[in-house]
């Protein structure tokens, strides 16, 4: 009776398991990929200076961050609001500034708040 009661919420456990494990992991990579789409539909050189970026983690409010990327006539970068030194992984730039691409203008160009609007994603140029 009582092996039965601990299988029973062990295998609660688990499924609650199952639907924060996907949540907490990471970005959301089919929608990264339907926002990448988009953004190199607006602007390759967008696309680029992205991935030049994105390509490693990085703290907020770091010279990194601050000073961020440049390709031809883009550049990109991202502001501390809230708080200096929030860890922001290489994934969660690149999810982030996907979407703040592929939500802006014609040209990908926009600044968007994350991270309960401590973090600013912005992608600008001419």
């Amino acid at each position: 009776m009582m092996s039965r009661s601990l299988n029973l919420l062990l295998l609660a456990f688990l499924g609650l398991f199952a639907f924060i494990t996907p949540a907490a992991a990471g970005p959301d990579f089919w929608t990264m990929w339907q926002h990448r789409n988009t953004c190199m539909q607006k602007d390759a050189q967008v696309l680029a200076a992205i991935m030049k970026f994105c390509s490693r983690n990085f703290y907020t409010g770091t010279p990194y961050a601050v000073d961020g990327a440049s390709q031809g006539k883009v550049r990109i970068n991202v502001s501390a609001y809230c708080k200096l030194g929030t860890f922001v992984p290489k994934e969660w730039c690149e999810s982030q500034m996907l979407e703040t691409c592929a939500t802006g203008g014609k040209k990908g160009r926009n600044f968007r708040k994350y991270d309960n609007g401590c973090q600013g994603f912005w992608i600008g140029g001419s």
